[in-house]
């Protein structure tokens, strides 16, 4: 598979994981599972992870997910263009309810589950793919949370999402940074989204801007993007990224006073946030 992102071919095989190599091209850096899953085959590996519980489980930490939002609502709050909004990959609404209070807001999810869930609680939600969505009308902003690393085919995406977007809107991303310090020292292969079943694509600000620049955007801000997260929540969720460092946080936890484990605390795990702005 060549490059997605430069054409660059005969990439560096880095290691395997969960029965696929995951590569890294020798001139530009981006990182990419090899070989890449079919659609049916993430189609099923969702349908299995809502049965086994893993996203079940985030689904029900609604504490968790609501304090998650209203956290990236006021880290983007300087970056963002006033008018309407959109939030793409919107689950059960949560940023698109911690927004509301504030801003025009709407919400577009795959899961019909998540939108009758959304809808329940009066929030404007859209069930559809961001290929069969047609907007009414442009968009002043248009966030995507934990998604671009999940596509097959991101330069679509964001070419879809560019044509939603007024001139001069902006688009909010956050998604993890294979540069980071977790996956380039600290955890390597054994990183929490080196997720090959579905994080397809690795990016690191570099390679991230770079396919924003090629799809008509001009990245206006790249930082660190943190979550707050209880510590008994963010142990708990391990077992589902590593299970060897899930029953370490969690053998740990028991010495830690409830009142502590159940404290939200900001944490940086690895992530990234990007702020791009349609060009004319």
């Amino acid at each position: 598979m060549a490059c997605m992102l430069c054409g660059a071919t005969a990439p560096r095989a880095l290691f395997a994981k969960e029965g696929r190599d995951v590569v890294r091209c020798r001139s530009c850096g981006l990182e990419w599972v090899d070989p890449m899953p079919t659609a049916d085959e993430l189609t099923a590996y969702y349908e299995r992870s809502y049965a086994d519980g893993s996203y079940s489980f985030f689904a029900e930490a609604q504490r968790e997910r609501a304090a998650i939002a209203r956290h990236r609502l006021g880290v983007i709050a300087p970056f963002a263009r006033e008018g309407r909004w959109l939030d793409v990959g919107a689950s059960s609404g949560d940023f698109v309810e911690a927004a509301s209070a504030a801003h025009d807001v709407e919400g577009l999810e795959l899961s019909e589950t998540a939108v009758r869930e959304a809808r329940s609680r009066g929030l404007r939600m859209h069930c559809g793919s961001v290929e069969s969505f047609a907007p009414s009308a442009p968009y002043a902003t248009i966030t995507a949370f934990d998604v671009l690393e999940h596509l097959r085919e991101p330069r679509v995406f964001l070419e879809r999402l560019r044509g939603w977007l007024a001139p001069g809107g902006r688009l909010v991303l956050t998604l993890p940074d294979v540069s980071s310090l977790y996956a380039r020292w600290l955890m390597r292969r054994h990183w929490f989204y080196y997720l090959p079943r579905e994080h397809l694509f690795y990016y690191s600000p570099a390679t991230a801007s770079r396919l924003l620049a090629d799809e008509g955007f001009r990245v206006v801000a790249a930082q660190r993007a943190y979550k707050t997260l209880t510590p008994a929540y963010a142990a708990a969720n391990l077992r589902y990224f590593n299970a060897g460092l899930g029953v370490v946080a969690r053998a740990l936890l028991r010495l830690v006073p409830r009142a502590l484990a159940e404290r939200p605390v900001r944490m940086y795990l690895g992530e990234m946030m990007l702020v791009a702005e349609r060009e004319a």
